[in-house]
C-alpha cells in the first residue's frame, strides 16, 4: 500500500475506539489517538508520541478524576499579568498554572503544595539597535544606540508523573524601557531598579512590578517545598509568618521524636516549653556574635554529631535570619536564598 492508501486508510482509537477522521490521528508508541482523546491529556504533557496506549489510558484517568479537584477548587491568591496565571487555593493547599477561562470551564492541572520542587525566574531580553539616516543610508550611531524590552518568566518545577514543569510569561506585553538597560553590570536582571530618576518611568515601574511579583511566587513556593506533605489544609501558605509557624511546630516535633530516642544522659527534654540540654539549662537558639550556636543532639542528623541550629533550621525548611546579610528568610539548599551564604 502506497503512502497515499495508508493516509486514507481506516483507523481507529485505541484508547477510545471511535473511528479516526482524516487528520485526526495523533501516534503513540504502540498505537493511534484521537484528537479527542488527545486534548484531554494535561496541556503540560510533552511525551505523546513516546507514549504508549496503556499510559495513556492511564492518564486520562488522571485527568478524569482532575476535574473533581477543579470543582471544588477555590482560588484566593492570583499571580501574574498574561493571560496564563498561578492561581492558589490556600484552604486546600493546592495550585494551579492556567487562564482565567480554563479556570471557570476547563481542567487544568490541579497540584497540592506538596508537589512543588522548585520555581525558577526568567528575563528575556530583547534588544534592538537604532539607526539614524545619513545621505540616504541608514547608518549606526557611536557608540551604537540600542531600545530594550523585556519578559518575565516562571518555571514551577513539579513531582508529577505526567509532566516535570509548569511555566508560564509573568507579564502579557513586552516590557519597553527605551534605552535603559535593566541588565547593565552583569547582573541577571532579576532585581528592582533602585535609581531614584528611573522610577518615575511607567515602563521602568512595569518592569519593577513584574519582578516584585517573580520574587513573591518563588518566595512562596520555596516555603511550600519546606512544609511537611501532611501540613493541615487552610493554612496560609502565602504568609512567611504561618509557614515560620508551622515549621517551628514541625521542627519541635522533629526534635522531641529525636530526644526520644537518643542514648541515655545526651537527650534533650522539655521543662516548661522550654527546650533543655544536657546540662539542665535552656538551650539558646540563634547566634551569639554572628556564630552559630551547637547543639548537642539535632534532629536532622541521624548520628546524633553536633551540627548549627541554624542549619537544622535550614534543612527542615524553618525560616530563619541570615547571619552575613541579615535577611529573614527560607534557606534554599543550606543557603541564604538573598546572598547565598552557607548556613
Amino acid at each position: 500500500m502506497g503512502i497515499l492508501g495508508k493516509m486514507f486508510e481506516k483507523k481507529n482509537c485505541d484508547v477510545c475506539g471511535e473511528e479516526i477522521k482524516l487528520l485526526g490521528n495523533r501516534k503513540l508508541e504502540d498505537g493511534n489517538l484521537c484528537k479527542n482523546c488527545a486534548n484531554k491529556l494535561s496541556p503540560w504533557f510533552d511525551e505523546r508520541r513516546h507514549s504508549t496506549v496503556d499510559q495513556i489510558k492511564q492518564q486520562l484517568a488522571y485527568r478524569e478524576a482532575n476535574q473533581s479537584k477543579v470543582s471544588a477548587f477555590r482560588s484566593n491568591l492570583v499571580y501574574g499579568l498574561g493571560s496564563q496565571k498561578l492561581y492558589v487555593d490556600t484552604s486546600a493547599n493546592r495550585f494551579t498554572v492556567c487562564s482565567d477561562k480554563d479556570l471557570s470551564g476547563g481542567n487544568p492541572d490541579i497540584l497540592d503544595f506538596s508537589q512543588a520542587r522548585s520555581c525558577d525566574l526568567d528575563i528575556k531580553e530583547n534588544r534592538t539597535e537604532e539607526k539614524r539616516t545619513v545621505d540616504g543610508k541608514s547608518v549606526s550611531y557611536v557608540p551604537p544606540r540600542y531600545k530594550y524590552s523585556y519578559d518575565f518568566y516562571v518555571t514551577i518545577r513539579v513531582d508529577n508523573p505526567y509532566f516535570d514543569d509548569m511555566k508560564f510569561k509573568i507579564n502579557s506585553f513586552s516590557v519597553d524601557t527605551g534605552n535603559t538597560c535593566m541588565t547593565a553590570g552583569g547582573n541577571a536582571g532579576w532585581k528592582l531598579s533602585t535609581n531614584a530618576g528611573l522610577r518615575a518611568n511607567m515602563n521602568i515601574n512595569k518592569y519593577n512590578e513584574c519582578i516584585s511579583i517573580g520574587d513573591n511566587i518563588k518566595s512562596m513556593i520555596t516555603g511550600w517545598m519546606g512544609m511537611p506533605q501532611n501540613t493541615a489544609p487552610g493554612l496560609d501558605l502565602s504568609s512567611p509568618d504561618s509557614i515560620a509557624q508551622a515549621m517551628q511546630a514541625a521542627n519541635m516535633a522533629a526534635m522531641m521524636k529525636a530526644a526520644a530516642n537518643a542514648p541515655a544522659g545526651s537527650a534533650q527534654f522539655m521543662n516548661g516549653g522550654e527546650m533543655m540540654g544536657m546540662n539542665g539549662q535552656p538551650m539558646q537558639q540563634g547566634f551569639a556574635g554572628r556564630q552559630p550556636m551547637q547543639s548537642p543532639v539535632s534532629p536532622t542528623d541521624p548520628t546524633g554529631g553536633p551540627i548549627p541550629m541554624q542549619a537544622a533550621a535550614a534543612a527542615a525548611g524553618a525560616q530563619v535570619k541570615c547571619p552575613y546579610c541579615d535577611a529573614v528568610m527560607v534557606p534554599v539548599g543550606g543557603k541564604c536564598s538573598v546572598c547565598e551564604g552557607v548556613l
